[in-house]
């Protein structure tokens, strides 16, 4: 462009080279250009290949490393999993010793109530034991002199005529001796007092036999009045003599259910009921317990058990049923027994509620299904 400026300006001459000067400097310009771009595309690819070996390095090096670490990583997986194994080991073995206390922490509380029934049992049986031992011995000396003025009449029959007046004069002598219109009421009295103390023995051998259904795993259909006719004949011993137990029937009374866990719930109630009134600072003239039972137009029977003891407070009845949870006395109670109720109750597909104030009484009502829910 400048040689062409000056030739313009006839700074120099008019020549080949002036003329054509604007075509050389354009093929110049591309030479110089191509043969910079060719060494940019060196020097590119170059820096290319070397960042490639550069990232190929640390790629290798990053691998190395990765695999270093894999070994760590799977010597600390495989140790975790020893440990987590032997960890697993030691959890099984707890459950299993946890699973052993709670079985026999149940059996320590059906054997409690067992103990408590064989005591009140055994006083229950013994009382009417001895009426009837008391019975026989008079029993016996009545009998023996009615057979001894048998005996007197029966030797007539051997005597000679002299003797016999002597004889029968003697006998009838005995005879108005003994009175016999006492005789014969007494005896008739001893016997009634066998008869009621053999009959109440057979009351309580059958309501044990009706209760003592605990271990019976299937389905059966169940009167629940004679499980609660059967517990209260259990309880009788044990119950004071102030508390008068009330009962008002409307339920037809037969369900599907579990037999001998329903008698340990009426049972853990009842007691716990009784207890209740016992521990009352002061005892009303008439305490009482009742026990009421009707069907619902949906197919459930409840059953509401009512005590006048000491009643609960919001925090007890919210906590009754957390196991050991008790409000009773050091070695008066485990703190099982409300625990396994609600257990029962929920395995029968029912459900129990509480109905209590402080200083008013208690109300336990529980509905149950009269068609278990398995069957």
């Amino acid at each position: 462009m400048i040689v062409l400026v000056l030739r313009n300006f006839n700074i120099v001459p008019y020549t080949n080279l002036t003329t054509y000067s604007s075509y050389i400097g354009s093929a110049l310009e591309v030479i110089l250009l191509s043969i910079a771009l060719a060494d940019r595309i060196n020097t590119l690819r170059k820096d290319k290949e070397e960042s490639q070996a550069y990232a190929l390095k640390i790629s290798r090096e990053n691998e190395n490393l990765i695999k270093e670490q894999n070994v760590v990583l799977e010597q600390k997986v495989t140790e975790r999993t020893v440990e987590l194994q032997n960890t697993n080991h030691q959890l099984e073995k707890t459950l299993g010793d946890l699973k052993d206390a709670q079985i026999q922490l149940v059996e320590a509380e059906k054997m409690a109530s067992l103990g408590q029934l064989t005591a009140g049992i055994a006083h229950e049986i013994n009382n009417p034991i001895n009426f009837v031992k008391s019975n026989i011995k008079p029993l016996r000396m009545d009998i023996d002199d009615l057979f001894e003025i048998i005996q007197g009449y029966n030797e007539l029959h051997n005597l000679k005529n002299d003797h016999l007046s002597k004889h029968l004069a003697e006998v009838y002598e005995r005879e108005q001796s003994l009175d016999m219109d006492f005789v014969k009421n007494e005896i008739q009295q001893l016997l009634k007092g066998i008869e009621d103390g053999a009959e109440r023995t057979a009351e309580i051998v059958r309501g044990l036999k009706t209760f003592s259904r605990l271990d019976e795993s299937e389905l059966k259909t169940a009167n629940v009045h004679d499980g609660i006719e059967s517990t209260l004949v259990l309880l009788r011993n044990s119950a004071p003599r102030y508390i008068k137990i009330e009962k008002n029937f409307h339920a037809k009374g037969e369900i599907e259910c579990f037999p001998g866990k329903l008698n340990q719930v009426f049972m853990n109630i009842l007691n716990n009921g009784m207890q209740a009134i016992a521990q009352k600072k002061e005892i009303a003239e008439e305490e009482f317990i009742l026990i009421s039972t009707c069907d619902t137009n949906d197919g459930f029977m409840k059953i509401s058990i009512k005590d006048t003891g000491m009643g609960m407070t919001e925090e007890v009845k919210h906590r009754i049923y957390e196991p050991f949870f008790t409000t009773k006395e050091v070695g008066e109670g485990t703190g099982l027994g409300m625990s396994i109720v609600f257990k029962i109750i929920a395995e029968h597909g029912g459900k129990i509620e509480i109905v209590s104030e402080p200083g008013e009484g208690a109300e336990f009502i529980l509905t149950l299904p009269h068609i278990h829910p398995e069957s």
